[in-house]
């Protein structure tokens, strides 16, 4: 019995650590500000918006925000919601409303993803050196600056050549992002910048099975002063703890 128990924990911790290492990654990849807008008549290429957000967000030590993630795949639709710390180098928390009670916090050494429907928690070494089939580390960048290495990592440039445009009562600048190497997972991605502080309000990701995330971010705070105990993990006595749900040595 406790083998099965144990089999059923490890898969489920298995599949939110996946999904919520991807929000991860995208979240710290699409927090960012600029504090030059772009003004009416102002020609702005793509090149030049990503090496302002860049810059800006190098300056940026800390964030909060409010986010929601909508995934599809295929004929399932999972929705999440939730807040999002940030510290600078590599502290994440993830407090998530939907599923309520839910956790995902990094000091950048482990990460913890608590699942409060089966009192469980995994705990995955981020130090350990482990490659995937194409020789990388797995865990090099997590959580880690994203943004640099998401511009790195992708060709990028306007969907449209009228820059920036109005959504939703604002003007954005809308970008195409589209993987240089086929390595797996999001291949393509769309990200709405706010043309006024930079800030990226929503990212739609897509990989080459057809399952589409999109993630929007609302309520950010830059630079707020955060308490470190919010990067730290204790399980209760009553959790369930499975090391290394990823990978192991």
């Amino acid at each position: 019995m406790h083998t099965i128990k144990n089999t059923v924990a490890l898969s489920s911790i298995k599949s939110a650590i996946l999904r919520r290492a991807v929000l991860s990654i995208l979240s710290i990849s699409l927090l960012f500000a600029s504090s030059i807008g772009a003004q009416e008549g102002e020609w702005f290429s793509h090149a030049r918006v990503a090496r302002k957000v860049i810059e800006k967000f190098k300056a940026v030590e800390s964030y909060t925000a409010d986010f929601t993630i909508a995934t599809v795949d295929g004929k399932k639709t999972n929705n999440m919601s939730g807040k999002i710390y940030y510290q600078k180098p590599n502290f994440v928390r993830f407090e998530f409303s939907r599923p309520a009670g839910n956790e995902m916090i990094s000091d950048g050494r482990t990460l913890w993803v608590y699942i409060k429907r089966i009192n469980a928690a995994g705990k995955q070494d981020l130090r350990l050196n482990k490659k995937d089939e194409n020789s990388k580390l797995i865990f090099s960048e997590i959580p880690g600056p994203g943004l640099i290495r998401l511009f790195r990592k992708y060709h990028y440039r306007f969907d449209t050549p009228k820059q920036p445009r109005k959504e939703s009562g604002r003007n954005v600048f809308v970008l195409d992002l589209e993987q240089r190497e086929k390595i797996g997972g999001y291949e393509k991605m769309v990200l709405h910048i706010d043309a006024k502080d930079y800030l990226v309000t929503k990212a739609i990701a897509s990989d080459d099975y057809g399952k589409v995330s999109t993630i929007s971010f609302s309520n950010m705070k830059l630079n707020v002063p955060l308490d470190g105990a919010l990067f730290q993990y204790k399980p209760g006595r009553s959790v369930r703890v499975v090391n290394n749900p990823l990978v192991s040595e």
